[in-house]
């Protein structure tokens, strides 16, 4: 296949342009470790005499006597899980000059020893239980606030108490013994050294630009790393004692369990923590606010292309009204209009502007901002800027249709509806981020049933005024601060005078009209449409509850599986053989695209902002994919909406878009991408690894200007068509909350009516063969000092099914094993990537991949260290300790997947390509029994020769 990066295949999904823009990307960067925040979009500060909004009257909370808050909330999915967050108000703002950076030490040092928990006990104890590091053992600073988090099994009082204790010595009891202390500076530095780069540099200069004259500018969580190198645990040790302190913290509880005995487990464990006598007053520092317009443009070699983005500061105000809910409301109105008209411009034809969008966003605690961001052409500065503006000054104008109002009124409604209707199936994270949002921010954490209530109420009582109204309150003339990167080589970037000039005093080129509404009062599948309806041949039941599978008089099967893990959702996976391994080299550039092609250019008539507008209120998406062995489809809806998934599903086959204004769009973005890669060293670094593993073969080449060159849309169409020209060779899976009758009805309807086409195609082998030996080679090339290490092991074997259920589990060991010597005993990377595939169709094949950062002239040693890591799991007895820790994680994963959707129609597509039988979905027990040290040593040995691999290592620009 294509692809743009190391890891996006090119035409599985469509383009998204929205992918080009780096939103406010120097703000995402200042939470350590992931952290998203939702931002409240009001801006300015009102006198609001609304009626308060409720906290959700489940949650059980109080205060210790200690002054430590807690909140309980029982929640029953996923079964059998406890969620727990430890929420610190204290984060790098409170920092003296000497500890930058101290606020996130602190927070690493939680996972290195405590009272209870020597050195890396803790990580242990969390692994043994199947709990990973990363996804359920993590914790991250902002500015403001530090938290922890935790996921653990339900079923055990003794793993509650144990992960009770945890949370108390995180609070009171943290170690910082020197020798951790002193290796996990290390990691701390790869850390700081990940988030270099041309964004890093971004952020470097538009931190300060933003928040100047604040400690915001001066606090970033990653800290100075030369302040992390050298200073003392003494003054680490400071931090924590005066910001640790019970009344600056909550804990949360959320699960599958209950609410009265995790109060009294709580109070037993935290309510003992005593309380500080002499207290530092926690002081919130004030965000600077710019009120003249401001200019700053950064170039830089690595950036790939440029962004616009224009800024308004704002005080944030927490939604705690429903007066400041509705203003949310219409808030999300006017961006989603705005960015509606964006997306119609850019399908239809215009490639001056690439992408836009307008919102308002919380950026730090106590300041939000209005935006307009934006990705102008390569050489069309001014006019993608006042393609942008322009759409801006006509919603200031004219503000938006009534029919536009209608549409997003209908979208807020049927989304609250979908989330109401599976609201006994939330998930346990998701509240318990709300209960920590509201206690760090202020933001009311509503119940559900009060979140559908109100919108309900309110969403009817928006006005077309109020939206004209909150449109003029985003900015203040043109916005106070603009915000350019481009690279070093852009020639169509004013100078900053002429710059700010051009958006102090932008005028429209043309007379703005209002937005003119097309007619579009047809359906979107007609009556005349319809073919004569198929049928069902026979029915074979399967080895899952009601699930079954069809046989269609076409030739097309379908599979079905009734659940109710959700309420009203249905997902679909459509696949058959043949794919792009059936097309000719000389056409293969064009078919990796066709799926874009058409998903972009609408279908029955369509465009897809057209489609876009008529689903409006429908809980429903679908669309194409073409990977090298298959073609298929992707799809979900909601139980009103499945007839429209089977309508978008058949209309995909007899009735697919291809349009000269979305062939413009798609090739445009591509040109973009292709012409700009060669600037970032990470793009060119994956080129080098593509190009070690496959020899420069074009069907598994990254994007480059030859091969977008090599692209026409006839062919690509031509792909298309006969990769969809019939479903007699499909299969279709379902799974979900539908009715079988229904099902039947709509299978016999759409599916069963599809032409037959060729049923009897296979996939072409690529043959191309793993290169033996060691191959390697270094790119030298990049500003910062940052190097990066990658090896894959591959070739060709014969799979066995029993390869195909350990093979995940040997990826899993070596993740442990490669972190707990390249992070915890070397202080050599911040993370160890490990992952890959077995491939079975259309030739047997398998690619194991690691790769990892760290400081150039370390390359050598840490990878040294990698191969002995492979090497002790080949040759030595693998610790029973590790094998549990394996066995484990998958029993649990494996409980979570049984309540969900996703895992069972991935289960059942994967066993159904790999023609293995469905039945060993159900035998729970089968893999961790196969999950031995003999085994894994075996599959080891198997498919990691350290005599027979690819590594490419990146290292700086030679100076």
């Amino acid at each position: 296949m294509i692809h743009t990066s190391k890891t996006m295949r090119f035409g599985r999904k469509p383009v998204r342009t929205a992918g080009l823009i780096l939103l406010l990307a120097a703000v995402a960067l200042l939470t350590l470790s992931c952290a998203s925040q939702n931002s409240n979009p009001k801006a300015g500060t009102v006198t609001d005499r609304t009626p308060v909004l409720a906290r959700n009257p489940d949650i059980a909370g109080g205060v210790l006597e200690n002054g430590m808050s807690y909140f309980i909330l029982r929640n029953s999915e996923p079964k059998n899980r406890i969620f727990l967050r430890l929420a610190v108000k204290a984060g790098s703002t409170l920092e003296d000059d000497d500890q930058k950076g101290v606020a996130h030490f602190v927070e690493h040092m939680a996972f290195n020893g405590t009272e209870h928990f020597a050195k890396n006990e803790l990580v242990d104890y969390f692994e043994s239980i199947g709990m990973a590091f990363g996804p359920e053992v993590n914790a991250y600073t902002s500015f403001d606030e530090t938290v922890y988090m935790l996921e653990i099994p339900a079923d055990d009082q003794e793993i509650l108490e144990k992960s009770l204790l945890v949370l108390k010595d995180w609070a009171s009891a943290l170690s910082f013994e020197q020798e951790e202390l002193d290796k996990e500076r290390g990691v701390i530095i790869e850390e700081w050294r990940l988030g270099r780069g041309a964004n890093g540099r971004v952020m470097d200069k538009q931190i300060p630009f933003i928040f100047g004259g604040s400690r915001y500018a001066e606090r970033l969580p990653i800290g100075d790393p030369e302040i992390i190198k050298t200073v003392s645990r003494d003054r680490v040790i400071d931090f924590y004692k005066k910001w640790y302190r019970p009344e600056l913290m909550s804990v949360t509880l959320v699960g599958d369990t209950d609410t009265d005995m995790l109060k009294t487990a709580i109070t037993a464990s935290l309510g003992t923590i005593p309380a500080q006598k002499d207290r530092t007053n926690r002081d919130y520092f004030p965000a600077s606010t710019r009120k003249d317009p401001a200019v700053l443009v950064y170039r830089d070699p690595e950036l790939p292309y440029t962004t616009v983005q224009i800024l308004e500061q704002h005080h944030a105000v927490p939604t705690t009204t429903e007066g400041l809910l509705k203003d949310a409301l219409v808030n999300s109105i006017a961006s989603a209009v705005y960015n509606n008209r964006i997306n119609e411009i850019t399908l239809g034809g215009n490639t001056d502007l690439l992408a836009a969008g307008l919102g308002v966003q919380r950026m730090i605690n106590p300041q939000q901002v209005s935006f307009l961001a934006l990705v102008p052409a390569p050489g069309k500065f001014e006019t993608g800027l006042s393609i942008a503006l322009t759409e801006l000054e006509r919603l200031e104008k004219f503000g938006i249709t009534s029919a536009e109002l209608e549409r997003e009124k209908t979208n807020l409604l049927q989304s609250v509806k979908q989330a109401w209707l599976d609201r006994e199936k939330q998930h346990s994270a998701n509240l318990a981020g709300a209960i920590v949002q509201e206690y760090l921010y202020r933001d009311t954490a509503i119940s559900l049933q009060d979140r559908y209530d109100l919108f309900n109420r309110l969403v009817p009582t928006i006005t077309l005024e109020e939206i004209t109204k909150k449109i003029d309150e985003w900015f203040t003339g043109r916005g106070t601060l603009l915000m350019v990167t481009a690279p070093e080589n852009a020639s169509d970037i004013p100078s900053d005078a002429d710059l700010l000039a051009l958006w102090q005093n932008w005028t429209p080129t043309g007379p703005v009209e209002s937005y003119a509404e097309e007619n579009l009062d047809r359906p979107l599948f007609p009556e005349q449409a319809k073919a004569v309806p198929g049928t069902i041949e026979y029915e074979e039941s399967l080895p899952f509850p009601g699930a079954f599978k069809w046989k269609l008089s076409n030739g097309a099967t379908v599979i079905g599986y009734p659940t109710d893990f959700k309420a009203n959702e249905i997902i679909m996976s459509a696949w058959s053989k043949g794919g792009i391994s059936l097309v000719s080299d000389a056409e293969f550039p064009s078919a990796a695209i066709a799926t874009s092609y058409s998903q972009m250019s609408g279908m029955n008539g369509f465009t897809a902002a057209q489609l876009q507008k008529i689903l409006a209120g429908k809980t429903v998406s679908a669309g194409p994919w073409l990977d090298e062995a298959y073609e298929g489809l992707w799809g979900s809806s909601s139980v009103e909406d499945l007839e429209t998934l089977f309508q978008i599903a058949t209309l995909y086959f007899i009735e697919p878009g291809f349009t000269p204004e979305a062939w413009q769009n798609l090739y445009a973005q591509l040109e973009t991408v292709a012409s700009s890669r060669t600037s970032d060293p990470g793009e060119v670094f994956a080129d080098l690894k593509i190009k070690l593993l496959y020899g420069g073969n074009l069907r598994r080449s990254n994007l480059t200007e030859e091969l977008v060159d090599a692209m026409n849309p006839a062919t690509s169409e031509k792909t298309y068509r006969e990769r969809f020209a019939g479903a007699g060779d499909f299969t279709f899976v379902f799974v979900g909350s539908f009715n079988k009758d229904q099902l039947r009805s709509y299978s016999e309807t759409y599916l069963a009516a599809l032409p037959a086409g060729n049923t009897n195609e296979e996939a072409r082998p690529s043959n191309i063969a793993f290169p033996k030996g060691i191959t390697s080679d270094t790119l030298f090339m990049g500003i910062d000092p940052q190097s990066r290490v990658y090896a894959c092991f591959g070739g060709n074997t014969d799979i066995s099914p029993e390869d195909y259920e350990l093979f995940d589990a040997l990826v899993s060991l070596l993740d442990i094993k490669l972190r707990e010597t390249v992070r915890e005993a070397m202080s050599g990377s911040y993370g160890v990537q490990v992952g890959g595939n077995l491939v079975g169709y259309p030739q047997e094949t398998y690619e194991l991949f690691i790769e990892f950062g760290c400081e150039p002239g370390r390359e050598d040693e840490l990878f040294s260290a990698v191969l002995s890591v492979i090497e002790e799991i080949k040759t030595s007895e693998i610790a029973s300790t590790d094998i549990d820790k394996v066995r484990e994680n998958y029993r649990r994963s494996r409980e979570e997947g049984l309540r969900n959707n996703n895992w069972w129609l991935s289960q059942i597509v994967t066993k159904d390509m790999q023609e293995l039988p469905l039945e060993t979905i159900n035998d729970g027990e089968r893999i961790p029994a196969l999950i031995t040290a003999d085994k894994l040593g075996t599959l080891a040995r198997e498919y990691l020769n350290t005599a027979n691999y690819v590594k490419a290592i990146l290292k700086p620009a030679k100076q």
